[in-house]
Parts: C-alpha cells; structure tokens; sequence
C-alpha cells in the first residue's frame, strides 16, 4: 500500500493482511526512539499489522515517518488508544491506515468510517460489543480479557454473539494464540509480551507469535 491509495482500497488491503496475518503488533512506550525500534523489530519478524498507541511521544510524527519510508511495502501502519474524534483526526492526518480504540466512541468510529479506514472498536461487555459493531466496527476489540477470565470470557460472550469477529486483547502471551482462537477470536493484539532482553529472542518470539496466528488461515501454518 502507498499513501496514494484511495480509502477503499486502503481498506480492503488491511483487510487482506487481517485475513492473511491476524495478529497486530502493539506499540506503547514512553520512548518514541524505542517505539519505532520496536516497529521495526516487529515488521522483521513477520508482522504485518503495527499500531502506534497516542501513549508513545509524538506518536503521530512516528506514524508518518514509518509510513514514509516504507513505500510500497507489505506491512500496514495504524493508530491505538483512538479513545475521542480528536485523535481519531489526527490519527487519519497522520496517515494511519486502521485505527484502534480502547472504548466504543460514536464519535471516534464516525471519523473512521467517513473516512473509509479499517476501524477496530474496544469493547468488554456484551452491550458494548453490540454497540461496537452497530458503530461500524470491522472488528471488535475484546479488552482487557485475561483479568475476566481469558479464553473462558471469550468464549461465554461469543454464545450469543458469534457473528460478531472479535479479536482478543489485552496483556496475553503468544503461547495463549491458540487457546484464544479456540474460544472464537479470529484476530490477536499482542504488544510487551512479544519483546525479550535482546533481539534474537524476540524476533524468535515474534516468529512463533506469526505462525500461531496464522494456524487455521488458509495457507497458513
């Protein structure tokens, strides 16, 4: 994808890479230095999809300097913690191709969709997954699952809601992938979990991550 894309076709790439790499890679550090040394590492591995959070300094100067020297490249730039219309235009401004948040902002989807972007909206309960997918959410961000109860959680909501694609998020590890998508989830976000005290090992972690992500994708591992 390049800048030059209209909407439509930005959103229909992303969700080309969602269907061929479900996993987001999620950036969120005080360091904008170490937030695109993350991004890097991350696109290095295998990752297809980043999100740069409004948490990291100057998160958007980072968004378009990414999105800048990638050119043509196989690998989508988004925006995270997207939490009110104000950063959902200056996430669109700044180039991102999917936006994230960690609410169900009416506002924040508007933006989004009049926009034509890949749009992911936080929810938890099953009212707010409902209100998240009536907003116009491509995808529902099930946040924060493993303090109420993980797979378990997933798998209780997705009982009455299993015709809303849900990805799983919130502060689990790779090794869980599996569990998650046996619940349901048809994409994943994982962030710290991903990165080790050096980089062999997280490239390692983050190769592993990809190919569970990718087990039941067809022509995936």
């Amino acid at each position: 994808m390049s800048l030059a894309e209209s909407p439509a076709t930005t959103h229909s790439s992303v969700a080309a890479t969602f269907a061929h790499t479900p996993l987001v890679g999620v950036i969120r550090t005080d360091s904008s230095e170490q937030a695109e040394r993350q991004a890097r590492l991350f696109v290095a591995g295998g990752i297809r999809l980043v999100e740069i959070t409004f948490t990291v300094p100057g998160a958007t100067a980072l968004v378009s300097k990414l999105l800048a020297e990638r050119g043509d490249g196989a690998w989508t730039v988004g925006m995270g913690t997207v939490t009110d219309g104000e950063r959902a235009r200056a996430a669109l401004a700044a180039g991102a191709e999917f936006v994230v948040s960690p609410n169900v902002s009416p506002e924040v989807a508007a933006v989004a969709r009049q926009a034509g972007r890949y749009l992911l909206v936080g929810a938890l309960t099953p009212t707010e997954i409902v209100a998240a997918r009536q907003a116009g959410a491509d995808l529902v961000k099930v946040f924060p699952l493993p303090p109420v109860g993980g797979p378990a959680y997933l798998r209780a909501v997705r009982g009455p809601l299993g015709d809303v694609p849900m990805l799983a998020a919130g502060g689990f590890g790779p090794e869980e992938i599996p569990a998650y998508r046996q619940a349901g989830a048809v994409a994943f976000g994982i962030g710290a979990p991903l990165l080790a005290g050096n980089d062999d090992e997280t490239l390692r972690r983050i190769g592993g991550a990809v190919a569970l992500a990718r087990q039941g994708v067809e022509g995936g591992a």
